[in-house]
């Protein structure tokens, strides 16, 4: 059995039996949040980098510190690129989870809209489930 797959919502688990076949349960829901921030170590890299350019300028006379800190930035860059090469600039967190099929569900359908809802999406309405096991009487009134 695979449990991977456990609703967030309601700690249902799937079944055995909706595995089989397939490597993601039917009428189930992926969610995946992604945030991106700007990676510490990068950003440490860039004060150090802006505390250098300051030290030397400071070294230079107030009346050629214009004409000099094109210069001074650019060797400072140099100094740190092989650094910054093996930096990135962001971190990616990412979290996945899963709601059951909540078709069958309604107050897990109420719970799945309000999601829905919360991030500017359209409620869904339950699909009719589709009974294999039930017998049609096709002989008329």
């Amino acid at each position: 059995m695979n449990n991977q797959f456990v609703c967030a919502l309601s700690g249902i688990k799937v079944k055995e039996e909706e595995m089989e076949d397939v490597d993601f349960p039917d009428g189930w829901i992926e969610v995946r949040l992604t945030r991106r921030y700007v990676n510490p170590k990068w950003d440490a890299i860039q004060y150090v980098k802006a505390g250098l350019v300051q030290q030397y300028l400071q070294g230079i006379p107030e009346d050629a510190r214009d004409e000099q800190i094109m210069a001074i930035s650019i060797q400072v860059e140099a100094q740190y690129s092989a650094l910054e090469a093996t930096c990135d600039k962001y971190i990616d967190e990412e979290v996945t989870s899963y709601i059951a099929n909540p078709d069958s569900n309604s107050a897990l359908m109420a719970e799945y809209n309000k999601l829905r809802k919360m991030l500017g999406m359209k409620p869904e309405k339950a699909e009719p489930l589709l009974r294999d096991d039930l017998e049609v009487d096709e002989s008329g009134p």
